[in-house]
């Protein structure tokens, strides 16, 4: 709980200091695989634990991030209801979250209309057609 309640204030703060990225997201986009956080973010960051937009608080800043990153790893070690995994600096540098952190603010968070992706139309129209009281 002293971890949301510090992340609801960084955010806070971050609202009145608002700062750009600093990261590389081409280097992030890679460290995003090589870490493994696709496994729960989904690959475009929007899955299961969507990080993508104004989502997740997380998000809100570069300092946020990089703070539960660390208080992930050195305040909760070992928490059964949180399986993110604990990334220390001796296993993921603060450039390379930043860089992370860079690559997840690019990913765009605009999806086509349903009506333009003519497979998502097929299967629409497919289950309407079986009953599953799917309507367009």
């Amino acid at each position: 709980m002293k971890i949301l309640r510090l992340l609801l204030i960084l955010g806070l703060i971050h609202q009145v200091y608002a700062q750009d990225v600093s990261g590389d997201a081409q280097k992030g986009k890679q460290d995003y695989y090589d870490f493994g956080c696709y496994g729960c973010h989904g690959y475009s960051a929007k899955y299961r634990v969507p990080l993508v937009g104004d989502t997740s608080g997380v998000m809100s800043s570069e300092s946020v991030f990089l703070t539960y990153l660390r208080l992930r790893s050195e305040q909760n070690p070992i928490n059964p209801a949180n399986r993110m995994p604990n990334y220390g600096e001796s296993s993921l540098s603060d450039e390379q979250a930043l860089d992370i952190y860079a690559y997840i603010k690019s990913i765009d968070d605009d999806p086509p209309e349903l009506d333009g992706v003519a497979v998502m139309t097929d299967m629409l129209d497919a289950a309407k057609a079986r009953g599953d009281g799917i309507e367009k």
